[in-house]
């Protein structure tokens, strides 16, 4: 028929970038930059396994470690944006504290 299904083909790629796209954000939106040095190691491992568990080239395995690497550092960078907006919009809300309010008792005279 011509049709020849390979272990590379399919929609393993675009799963693993968005869900690690997604773990980015959610870590944007909890924690530091530093999260990132491990994050960016399990990423790693697991896309280089998953690659040599399909039976990948190693050009594949690196472009989609690479790819997921990326996307990764992008959804960390949409959570800390979304971070600040909640951030931003919760302290408008907010009332007054009372540090901010005058003090109880009159002045002496």
């Amino acid at each position: 028929m011509g049709f020849e299904f390979k272990a590379s083909e399919g929609p393993f790629e675009m799963l693993l970038a968005i869900f690690v796209f997604l773990v980015g954000a959610a870590l944007g939106q909890r924690f530091t930059v530093l999260v990132l040095v491990p994050a960016i190691l399990v990423t790693l491992g697991v896309a280089v396994g998953l690659g040599i568990a399909r039976g990948q080239t190693p050009g594949t395995i690196t472009l989609v470690a690479v790819a997921a690497i990326a996307c990764l550092q992008i959804g960390y960078l949409l959570g800390l944006g979304v971070r600040q907006l909640i951030q931003n919009r919760a302290s408008r809300q907010r009332p007054a504290s009372f540090a901010d309010s005058s003090p109880a008792r009159r002045p002496a005279h």
